[in-house]
């Protein structure tokens, strides 16, 4: 019985990793949205995620992303990759510093927070934003 109990917990633990694997796997592709509230005049609140791949290295989820304004200007960045929730979330820092925190909602939507920092004579502070990115 025990014999039992330790082969069937053995299976759904591989299991927990296929879906971890399988979830993963939607992140690839081309995400297009916006930072939800309002920004600075000049600020352009438009975000393109593009994620060509997501692997395992090392014992981290890892992918090869770029981020932007645009799909046309995107630069190269290190996108952590979180599985252990109930959904995957990306973590990234933009080029001003910025701070993304994404979950994956469904198979079409990213949804989180970022979080800018912003200084105005000496001082600094942090401003938290809605982030909804939709899979194109």
């Amino acid at each position: 019985m025990r014999m039992a109990l330790f082969v069937v917990a053995g299976l759904l633990a591989g299991t927990g990793v296929a879906a971890a694997q399988a979830d993963l796997s939607k992140l690839v592709g081309t995400w297009k949205g916006e930072i939800q509230q309002r920004m600075g005049k000049d600020a352009d609140p438009t975000v393109v995620l593009i994620i060509k791949s997501v692997k395992q290295e090392n014992g981290k989820w890892v992918a090869d992303a770029r981020v932007g304004a645009t799909e046309d200007k995107t630069a190269k960045v290190n996108l952590e990759i979180d599985p252990s929730g109930s959904k995957p979330s990306v973590r990234w820092t933009g080029g001003k510093g910025a701070t993304y925190d994404l979950s994956l909602l469904d198979d079409k939507n990213l949804v989180g927070t970022t979080v800018l920092t912003t200084g105005a004579g000496g001082a600094t502070r942090d401003r938290s934003r809605s982030v909804k990115l939709e899979k194109q």
